[in-house]
């Protein structure tokens, strides 16, 4: 098990701690590193709480990055894409390549026009969660609240996986997908 050089908690006490009372009925984590608290869900069997837990760890433009890659590699099923949500996952995307605010808000646009909750609305409402005021320009600034953008991005991974005819392998590849960007980093050419 390689370690994550990309999370900044040394413990995975801390990343439960983010996590707050959506934590309250896993394993505590005593002094466990990030990646061996993850590796004890995943064999487990607690794959959706590995996601959670993940999504947690990762700074925000990687949680965000591995949100909308993930939402990306398993799309719908034929005959199901919304062309809002097709949008929404651009603007998530594009938000990664340069995440800039004029590109967060599109982010939010794109997510608002989706007619549901969708991976893809998930995946951009990410993004636009990841930083910044999401007040209107003129309005005093208003930040997000800190756990949003994770929420949002863990959520777009399990509703993605879960539309997925084999579920738990959907979810197992995602997984895979996020340790290497804990453990490498993002891979700009990909985003």
């Amino acid at each position: 098990m390689a370690e994550w050089p990309r999370v900044k908690w040394s413990e995975a006490s801390q990343v439960l701690e983010l996590l707050g009372d959506g934590a309250a009925d896993l394993p505590k984590a005593e002094t466990a590193s990030p990646a061996a608290y993850f590796e004890q869900l995943r064999e487990a069997g607690r794959l959706a709480d590995a996601a959670r837990f993940l999504a947690h760890a990762l700074p925000r433009l990687e949680t965000v990055a591995w949100a909308a890659r993930t939402v990306r590699d398993l799309p719908p099923p034929l005959g199901q894409a919304d062309r809002a949500d097709e949008l929404a996952l651009r603007a998530a995307l594009f938000w990664v390549g340069d995440p800039t605010e004029s590109r967060r808000y599109a982010a939010y646009n794109a997510a608002m026009a989706c007619r549901q909750a969708s991976p893809e609305r998930l995946a951009a409402l990410a993004a636009f969660f990841s930083g910044g005021s999401i007040a209107p320009a003129d309005l005093q600034p208003v930040h997000p609240p800190r756990d949003a953008v994770h929420h949002s991005a863990s959520g777009a991974v399990l509703v993605a996986a879960g539309r997925s005819s084999d579920m738990k392998g959907a979810l197992a590849g995602a997984l895979e997908a996020g340790v290497a960007i804990a453990t490498r980093g993002l891979e700009p050419a990909t985003a």
